[in-house]
């Protein structure tokens, strides 16, 4: 099966990479520094390039923390509008087999207490990510708009949770919790000054370690009747303290820590089901969270200053 990733220079891009030589099939990776997927006629011109492509994997976006959702909603918005409509509706001229599009937990309204797929329309997203919010939902929208129109089978949206791990975009003020929390307590490790962080560190996330969702991508080009949407997200929450607390164990921080309630907390929990996760992947193993986290410390200490701090995927 000939296999096109987007986002190649990305989080999930970069797995995805290290990981297929292990596959069967034949992958071709883009990234952000040959095209502009927010260009239709780049798009156009990339799949009328690549000869006889049975299916993509779409994990190219403009992604950011809360901060940089707050700052650049518009941007936010526009980009991943038209990175997504462009990959989605060529997908559909060149009748595409299996098509596996990333959308977003942000995607979810905000009053559930657990998410379930069949739920991201049952009210608005978050406030604070609404621009990204909308602009990945509809990455669901298009898609079953698409099966219903053209009878279209093995397109599904992926829903990931908290995703964290080499590669990532490491930016401290746009960056998402954990690559933001690693560059951060680096520089104040290094310059003996205290932590810094966001709210009251009580807010629960699952956490995802790249490799893990990278693995499951993989496997599901090998299988059939997938569902037209699927939530990849971690086995458990966790708080944003608690990861701080494993990280500080890890670097050997020993500085104070101070959380600035006056900054915003996010949404205070995202617990989401498993069920469905669960009966494609019956037997799969997790990574373990505090490996996880510190493959990721090493590898952007071994890495640094040269680690990813700007949105390029």
């Amino acid at each position: 099966m000939k296999v096109l990733v987007t986002g190649s220079n990305g989080l999930c891009g970069n797995s995805i990479k290290s990981l297929s030589s292990s596959s069967n099939h034949d992958f071709t990776f883009i990234g952000r520094n040959s095209i502009d997927l927010r260009n239709q006629n780049q798009v156009d011109d990339l799949f009328n390039s690549i000869n006889d492509i049975d299916a993509v994997i779409h994990t190219a976006a403009r992604v950011g923390g809360i901060g940089a959702n707050l700052s650049y909603p518009e941007s936010f918005f526009y980009d991943n509008i038209m990175i997504n409509t462009n990959i989605i509706h060529n997908c559909i001229k060149k009748n595409i087999k299996k098509l596996f599009a990333f959308s977003s937990v942000c995607v979810f309204p905000d009053n559930l207490t657990l998410l379930e797929e069949e739920k991201i329309n049952d009210g608005p997203v978050y406030g604070a990510n609404f621009a990204y919010g909308y602009s990945k939902r509809m990455v669901d929208v298009h898609i079953n708009a698409a099966k219903k129109q053209y009878n279209i089978k093995n397109w599904c949206s992926i829903i990931p949770g908290n995703i964290y791990g080499p590669y990532d975009m490491f930016s401290i003020k746009n960056g998402h919790i954990i690559p933001a929390l690693i560059h951060k307590m680096y520089l104040s490790k290094i310059n003996n000054k205290p932590l810094e962080m966001w709210g009251d560190g009580l807010s629960l996330r699952e956490f995802i370690f790249v490799d893990d969702l990278a693995s499951m991508l993989i496997q599901l080009l090998d299988k059939e009747d997938i569902p037209d949407k699927i939530i990849m997200s971690g086995i458990e929450e966790t708080s944003i303290k608690n990861i701080v607390d494993i990280l500080s164990d890890i670097a050997d921080f020993k500085n104070d820590v101070i959380w600035d309630t006056s900054k915003p907390n996010g949404q205070r929990s995202r617990p989401s089901s498993k069920a469905r996760v669960n009966r494609l992947f019956p037997d799969f193993k997790y990574t373990d969270l505090r490996y996880g986290l510190e493959k990721t410390w090493n590898w952007f200490c071994n890495n640094y200053p040269n680690v990813r701090t700007e949105y390029n995927a």
